[in-house]
């Protein structure tokens, strides 16, 4: 688990960048004298219905490569088709968001079909005589370019990097043929680490099936029909039919509500009001990946610099997401052990265990796929994308009564699993930082030192 201070960053990023580019091995080029395109995206409304082109939005684009779990879609005229028609071998920079890890994160678009960008996008178009776009990509990647681009970039309500930043950036230029060659290199790695990462993903995913066999809970079927009949004593809210699709999947959970399993946290606080001048740990649905094992990032600050109201949790609360896209993907953690005050995001239902019940088999329990169907269908709002769940509608979903032994048993595989991933996704991590490293150096002559404290 990282801990990281928001307030710091910036300057060691000059100073890094003043090493790291003092003696390359090749010539530096500004990224602007590279590109035929730089461009900002679409700001066309777009829409979750599955309709028309897809667009590439800012929350597509992730630490490590493309998610298009959430994507919406635009029916755009021919005009704005052919303005915002992303080609393959475009790079896609971030060019904002609340994650500082993530602005002016790049990757290179290589999907078929017709896709569009949106605005808090910028799109690279290389000149392919001079560079190959993924070998930019790569480097800018790296700890020496993401050094760069954090020194380049301005904390307003969120980091910024514009098109003007982004063009002044400095890329070591070797012939096209070592691009080439480093460029395949850092691509074995990179698959290499997709193969841990498949395995360790296999390990938590059949843990689903496993688990719902042990509670003896029909798996959740892969699609309902949305043709179906709904007595008036069952209409219990908004009238969306995802709301009674799982009514048969809550008849196959016998047990007890989930009030009766943990007091769900009502009051928030504001860390600004309460103790301005403390510091507290924040954790921000924001900094989970998709499926997180556990809380990987957790920021300190002090209490002026955190706006709004959160919760302040403890060890072993059970952090739900609440807004659909998250429940989807199971931004679902345990809050590890805690060193000061700590909150957690507004966005969270956050429960606390009765006594009984084990917190890391409740929300195991959760992170079931049955589990996230039945929390996503009692989401209530306008869209899809904008689908919330309320304390309310979780505390009345049914639970399934699990015995003592049975929760030991259930806890123990677990964190077997849990183990052997973390173990598998570290090591992927370590060995795709070496490469990385191993790639800055046949560029720079020496490798980026800054690392984050675990």
């Amino acid at each position: 688990m990282i801990r990281e201070r928001a307030d710091v960053g910036f300057a060691a990023s000059a100073i890094e960048c003043s090493r790291l580019f003092a003696e390359p091995k090749f010539p530096l080029r500004k990224l602007g004298e590279l590109c035929t395109l730089v461009q900002y995206g679409s700001s066309a409304l777009a829409s979750a219905e599955p309709k028309g082109w897809p667009i590439i939005r800012m929350n597509n684009l992730q630490q490590e490569g493309w998610d298009f779990t959430d994507l919406k879609y635009l029916e755009p005229p021919p005009e704005e088709a052919a303005t915002y028609r992303v080609e393959r071998g475009d790079i896609l920079f971030n060019r904002t968001n609340g994650s500082r890890d993530l602005v002016g994160k790049c990757e290179v678009f290589d999907q078929p079909g017709d896709w569009l960008f949106a605005s808090y996008l910028i799109r690279i178009r290389i000149n392919r005589e001079a560079a190959r776009p993924q070998f930019i990509a790569q480097f800018l990647n790296t700890k020496a370019g993401r050094a760069q681009i954090l020194r380049s970039s301005r904390q307003i309500l969120m980091s910024n990097i514009n098109s003007e930043e982004i063009r002044a950036l400095e890329i070591p230029l070797p012939p096209l043929r070592v691009q080439e060659q480093l460029e395949a290199q850092l691509a074995e790695a990179k698959a290499q680490r997709e193969r841990k990462l498949a395995e360790a993903d296999a390990l938590l995913t059949s843990l689903d099936g496993w688990l719902l066999e042990q509670l003896g809970i029909p798996h959740a079927p892969a699609k309902s029909s949305r043709a179906f009949a709904v007595g008036l004593s069952q209409i219990d809210g908004p009238l969306n039919p995802e709301r009674y699709l799982t009514l048969a999947l809550q008849r196959a959970v016998k047990g007890v509500p989930v009030l009766n399993v943990a007091e769900i946290l009502n009051s928030k606080i504001s860390p600004a009001q309460v103790a301005p001048e403390s510091e507290w740990d924040w954790i921000r649905i924001d900094d989970l990946s998709n499926q997180p094992i556990e809380v990987e990032t957790v920021r300190t600050e002090v209490g002026s610099n955190i706006e709004g109201s959160l919760f302040e949790v403890r060890e072993n609360d059970v952090l739900l997401a609440r807004l659909g896209p998250t429940i989807l993907n199971a931004k679902f953690v345990l809050c590890p052990k805690t060193r000061r005050q700590t909150v957690a995001s507004g966005e969270f239902l956050v429960l606390r265990c009765k006594p009984g019940w084990n917190p890391l088999v409740v929300l195991s329990v959760f992170r079931t796929s049955l589990f996230r169907q039945l929390m996503y269908s009692k989401a209530r709002g306008g869209t899809p994308s904008r689908y919330r769940l309320n304390a309310e509608d979780l505390a009345n979903l049914p639970f399934p009564q699990i015995r003592p032994e049975l929760q030991q048993a259930i806890a123990t595989e677990v964190v077997r699993r849990r183990e052997t991933a973390r173990r598998l996704r570290s090591e992927a991590a370590s060995e795709w930082a070496a490469a990385k490293t191993w790639f800055e150096s046949e560029l720079l002559g020496r490798p980026a030192t800054t690392e984050r404290n675990s």
